[in-house]
Order: structure tokens, then sequence, then C-alpha cells
């Protein structure tokens, strides 16, 4: 159509960091399910355990985060690597 449409995902797959390497996206949310989920839990436990307030009481971002062209290559040697 070339209308100028810009393309994006609320999703984080291999082919949506792909699309976004190749400029068929612009961009893709990757939603760190890890840290939203588990890092949550764990801040409890060490507060319950030992009373520590971790990031100093000042919110700790956990996510969501964008993945564009700038850190596409990044993110897929994390995803390959297993962390992602």
């Amino acid at each position: 159509m070339n209308r100028g449409i810009k393309i994006g995902t609320l999703d984080l797959s291999g082919d949506a960091v792909q699309a976004i390497k190749d400029g068929k996206m612009e961009f893709a949310i990757d939603q760190q399910q890890y840290a939203q989920g588990y890092l949550p839990v764990v801040l409890l436990y060490v507060n319950k355990l030992d009373g520590l307030v971790l990031g100093g009481g000042k919110p700790m971002y956990t996510g969501p985060g964008f993945v564009t062209k700038e850190n596409a290559d990044l993110v897929q040697k994390l995803a390959d690597a297993g962390t992602r």
C-alpha cells in the first residue's frame, strides 16, 4: 500500500526481532515476564527475611521493554543464550 503505516507487536518472538532488524517492523514490546513475575516475589522474600527494602525505596522498573532496531541485536544475542 506504501502509505507509511508503521507496524509493531505487543509480544516478542524471534520472528519479530528479525523483522525489526530487517526494517519490516518498528518495534516489539518485551513483556519481561521474569522481571515482572519472579523479581517481585524475591524482593518480598528478602524484605520478609531480612527487612531489606531494595532499590532504596524507589521504584524498580521491571518492564515492559521496547525492542527497536537499536537494541535488536542485543536482544537476539541474549535470547540465543537463553537469558531472554
